[in-house]
């Protein structure tokens, strides 16, 4: 059975309206040092244009798992990792800003290992944090079980 999961409405209309609070901010600092209101709304559009095609256009994707691949399509590339050979892991990261969850902010983050090859990460902050878990739980990946790293110790003669 294939399992598809997509960018969420919720997700894009987030990061919309964070688009536009970065657009504005910007536009009102900019007002401070020029004076035409067509130059700042001028800067408002390109700075909104830009934040939508780098944050929303550039992170839309699609992932499909069936029992023996993992499909990852972002824009026009597809890639296909063969989940027999492919080290998978996830990472769920909530920053919270003040004292209220109100103010907070969750990236899901896939990564994924050919063998032989380089780490490729894959943001998932579109699908939302509910279709990511249930993504992880069709991986296999499930717990809060993680093998901590040792950090190297810097002495004077190992730097």
């Amino acid at each position: 059975m294939i399992h598809t999961y997509k960018a969420r409405i919720y997700r894009i209309l987030v990061n919309i309206a964070m688009g536009l609070a970065v657009a504005a901010v910007i536009s009102v600092v900019a007002g401070f040092f020029i004076s035409s209101n067509i130059i700042r709304a001028l800067i408002f559009i390109a700075v909104l244009a830009g934040y939508v095609w780098l944050v929303i256009i550039g992170n839309l994707i699609t992932i499909e798992v069936d029992e023996k691949t993992l499909t990852v399509k972002k824009g026009k590339k597809t890639d296909v990792y063969d989940l027999a050979t492919t080290a998978v892991r996830a990472e769920i990261v909530t920053s919270t800003y003040g004292r209220s969850r109100a103010g907070s902010d969750t990236s899901c983050t896939l990564y994924l290992t050919r063998q032989g090859e380089q780490e490729v990460s894959v943001d998932c902050e579109l699908i939302g944090v509910s279709q990511f878990n249930e993504l992880l739980g069709n991986l296999g990946i499930t717990g809060d079980t993680v093998t901590k790293l040792e950090e190297p110790v810097h002495t004077k003669d190992n730097n």
